[in-house]
């Protein structure tokens, strides 16, 4: 941001968009607290729960099948560095470091199970009743086209990646960048079609290869019984695992 400022950009911090609206001229009218800005190109990088595109009225419906509570607790003796994913009868929990002295603690269930998911992590973490806890929903939701004529929406804002594939950075950074080379191609008057296929068909390809991995992910964190099949067949057949995280992570072996 500060780079963007020393070439010219103009920064509003700690403000609010309240509205957007298309112009005669087909830009767009944003509207910050008492301030009007025009723009003729809009870029959406506000997260999963995107504030322009729910004020273009482009989110989808939100599945509210599963929630999730996620806090960071102190760091168990002897923890390691590892990452732990624990099917439960009411759910699951997930469990990673986020430093030598922190961890990070995610539960999903149906909100019926998650008081209970809730009371399992008290007793086995050692968590006061009253810890506080991040809730998380809907914890996934329809991905959304990334661009719209002259409006753009990258990272999560045009696609939440599943929680147990989840690499949320790359994305956000790489769709911005194919972002900027479509709107640097429009800015210059090239063809605007063309720049937008282009931009889709390079986004598309950013995920191609890992989506069906996430739809397995997704069956895991929705039916525990399942993730456990998957995970005795892994036992006895080894190349599935390797298949599986040589799509999550390329090079990796197991």
């Amino acid at each position: 941001m500060a780079h963007a400022q020393e070439l010219g950009a103009g920064v509003r911090d700690v403000t609010t968009v309240s509205g957007i609206e298309k112009t005669k001229s087909s830009h767009w009218m944003i509207e910050i607290g008492q301030e009007r800005i025009e723009a003729r190109i809009l870029v959406g990088a506000d997260g999963r729960n995107s504030t322009v595109a729910r004020l273009r009225n482009l989110l989808p419906r939100p599945a509210r099948e599963r929630v999730a509570l996620q806090t960071h607790i102190p760091l168990p003796h002897n923890f390691g560095n590892r990452v732990v994913l624990q099917f439960l009868s009411e759910g699951y929990s997930g469990q990673a470091p986020v430093n030598d002295r922190e961890l990070n603690l995610c539960l999903v269930g149906v909100p019926a199970s998650i008081s209970s998911l809730r009371r399992w992590a008290e007793q086995n973490f050692g968590i006061t009743a009253d810890h506080p806890w991040r809730t998380i929903t809907p914890l996934t939701r329809a991905a959304l086209p990334p661009a719209h004529e002259n409006l753009f929406l990258i990272g999560d804002a045009s696609r939440v990646v599943e929680p147990f594939t989840g690499e949320g950075i790359y994305y956000a950074l790489r769709s911005g960048e194919l972002a900027a080379h479509a709107i640097a191609k429009i800015v210059r008057g090239e063809d605007r079609q063309s720049a937008l296929r282009e931009f889709s068909c390079a986004h598309a390809a950013m995920y191609r290869g890992r989506l069906w991995i996430n739809q397995i992910a997704r069956a895991a964190v929705l039916s525990p019984r399942f993730a456990s099949l998957v995970l005795q067949t892994a036992r006895f057949q080894p190349s599935i695992l390797r298949l599986l995280t040589g799509k999550i992570v390329p090079g990796s072996k197991m």
